[in-house]
């Protein structure tokens, strides 16, 4: 069985709350919850500013395999 950790889940067991870890990544709420909610991807600097806050591995953001489709190479490693 695969487990998948969000963003949502870590916050939301940590008890924090939206608007903390948007002061956290230091961007607006609104912005924060688009990204929570899959609408608008985090930046790299956010993943990382996010796994010292949950004090977790940057690589548990990432599904195992990645796709290249924007550079129009579909191969997947």
């Amino acid at each position: 069985m695969d487990i998948k950790i969000t963003p949502k889940g870590l916050r939301v067991s940590n008890c924090l709350n939206q608007e903390e870890v948007a002061e956290h990544l230091g961007i607006s709420i609104t912005q924060y919850r688009r990204k929570e909610n899959g609408k608008v991807r985090f930046y790299a600097d956010e993943i990382y500013k996010l796994s010292q806050l949950y004090d977790v591995p940057v690589n548990i953001f990432f599904t195992e395999k990645v796709s290249f489709g924007d550079t129009g190479d579909k191969t997947i490693i």
